[in-house]
């Protein structure tokens, strides 16, 4: 293996992950061991022992539910009381249990893993992929991140890179990843909307591309809202019907559930390109012998059961053009993100609310990946000073992707330049304030990196400690709120009420990680942290 060392792009996704790298000559996606450029994100323990990712993993789902992980990154840095992880968990096989902090353990096996670790094992798989086929060491990374991710999903990202053995140049947002890749080297002058329906999550981003300047207006999401929703509704029908045929209800077996997920996926990608989708799903392995399914469903009964999440998207997607104060129509192109995007409906939606159809020229799977790998490359300087792929101890591939499915060509007589991200916060962040109340600190959609700093004082005679309670969303008062975390300041002087004041600075840094410091404005004492959030460890 030579001794160069490479910086790829990772979309580290719920269902699906993308690795790949930009040189000089173009972008180039790293194959799996089938030769697969679309890498699932599954993680398998056999009994033998050891660890299996990917498409082999993906395959155990069927046969070994219980010890075969997948969706991670909709529990990555989530409080396990949650209601809506409570709601997610309610379709797993494996065991998820509470651990430090809140934060889900995955229990398979004689392992107690938390989601990082999980994560990292995803990473790490993708990391031998990219080191086989370019022939180099690969030690650095940019991961794409949804736009809505909190401060603990994006810690623990970081944190799954760290265990993988990764240095994570930076943690980028999806939606603006996508846009890299659409506009990088185009010389554009344009205002984009990036709809990225994914597997397990959603982003809708609006974003003004001049020359290389992609700066983001407005972005909102939902951390469940995705392609699982879909093949859970399409399983629930099937489940219905081995009911009603077969008088066997699957919904408390997971080996049966789990073979008609898997069969729901297939059926929805058939229907994105067909009218209807029958035929018999076998292997249904019950009471001792086998059962059979036959089904039959039609793309308006699919339309039926998933126009309530097409809605739901459609819904953030009006109002992310409202906060950009932006008219649909006025938008120069739809760029889609993700496999759930094929859905007619969706594209329908679409171009019903745009005016025009949306973009097809990029390969939803990929454009995110190709956006990380362009950012990973102007991180490393080996965008535009690297080698060429003909110059590299590389495995030969066919790995480098053509215009139609997304590649990013440019001249190297016209190199670009440096490409610069502007992205903003995705939610409103505040402080608890007495009687129940909250005060924002940062309001949603500001640009970042960005600090800023509000004063408040004690609220009781010889304080001489603060509580402070951070918390992200739009609402006034705190249970209108997602919980962050905690900062305790202590030593304050033991003054009557009011006396003391207290500067609260809150920082979101370029990865979009929130600091937050304290600081006694007369006395200097002051206390800074990485919270101790809920659903994650406390970042040293």
């Amino acid at each position: 293996m030579s001794r160069m060392s490479f910086a790829v792009g990772i979309d580290l996704g719920t269902t699906n992950s993308v690795v790949a790298i930009a040189t000089p000559t173009g972008v180039e996606f790293a194959l799996g061991p089938q030769g697969e450029r679309v890498h699932p994100s599954v993680v398998s323990f056999p009994a033998s022992g050891g660890v299996i990712v990917g498409t082999e993993a993906k395959v155990r789902r069927a046969t070994e539910p219980d010890t075969t992980v997948y969706s991670a990154k909709r529990l990555i840095g989530q409080n396990i009381r949650s209601p809506m992880v409570q709601l997610a968990l309610t379709g797993l096989p494996f065991r998820v249990e509470e651990g430090p902090y809140q934060q889900p353990i995955i229990v398979t096996r004689d392992r107690r893993l938390t989601v990082p670790e999980v994560s990292a094992q995803v990473l790490g798989h993708l990391q031998r992929c990219a080191e086989r086929q370019l022939g180099s060491r690969v030690s650095q990374a940019v991961i794409t991140v949804p736009a809505n991710f909190t401060d603990a999903q994006r810690q623990g990202t970081k944190e799954a890179g760290r265990l993988a053995g990764l240095d994570v140049l930076r943690l980028i947002n999806e939606p603006t990843a996508a846009a890299l890749a659409y506009g990088f080297g185009q010389r554009k002058d344009e205002v984009v909307c990036v709809f990225d329906f994914g597997g397990g999550t959603f982003d809708v981003s609006v974003l003004a591309i001049k020359d290389e300047v992609f700066q983001v207006l407005a972005t909102d999401g939902d951390f469940f809202l995705g392609g699982d929703d879909i093949d859970r509704a399409i399983a629930e029908f099937l489940a219905a019907e081995l009911n009603r045929q077969q008088h066997l209800d699957p919904r408390p077996h997971h080996e049966l559930m789990t073979r008609l997920v898997l069969a729901a996926e297939e059926i929805k990608i058939h229907l994105t390109s067909y009218a209807s989708a029958e035929g018999v799903i076998d292997g249904l392995f019950h009471g001792g012998r086998e059962h059979k399914l036959s089904f039959r469903l039609t793309r308006a009964q699919l339309e039926d059961m998933v126009r309530g999440f097409v809605d739901r998207a459609m819904e953030l997607t009006r109002s992310v053009l409202a906060a950009a104060h932006l008219d649909p129509r006025k938008v120069t192109e739809v760029v889609c993100v993700g496999g759930t995007t094929r859905v007619p409906l969706v594209r329908q939606r679409l171009a019903e609310l745009f005016g025009k159809e949306p973009a097809l020229r990029i390969n939803p799977d990929e454009v995110v990946a190709q956006g990380a790998a362009i950012q990973a490359g102007s991180l490393a300087n080996t965008l535009f000073h690297g080698v060429g792929m003909s110059t590299r101890n590389a495995v030969p591939t066919t790995a480098l992707s053509p215009l139609a499915h997304g590649n990013v060509p440019w001249a190297a007589s016209v190199a670009p330049k440096r490409p610069i991200l502007l992205d903003v916060t995705p939610a409103s962040l505040r402080v608890a304030t007495a009687g129940g109340f909250t005060e924002e600190i940062l309001e949603r959609n500001l640009p970042t990196p960005i600090e800023r700093t509000r004063t408040f004082t004690t609220a009781r005679d010889h304080q001489t400690s603060v509580v402070i309670d951070c918390c992200r969303g739009e609402g006034r008062r705190v249970t209108e709120n997602e919980p962050l975390g905690r900062l305790v300041l202590e030593g304050l002087p033991p003054r009557r009420r009011g006396e003391v004041r207290i500067d609260v600075t809150f920082r979101v840094d370029q990865d979009g990680i929130l600091h937050v410091r304290a600081r006694d404005a007369d006395t200097g004492i002051a206390r800074e942290a990485s919270l101790e959030v809920l659903g994650a460890p406390a970042a040293a």
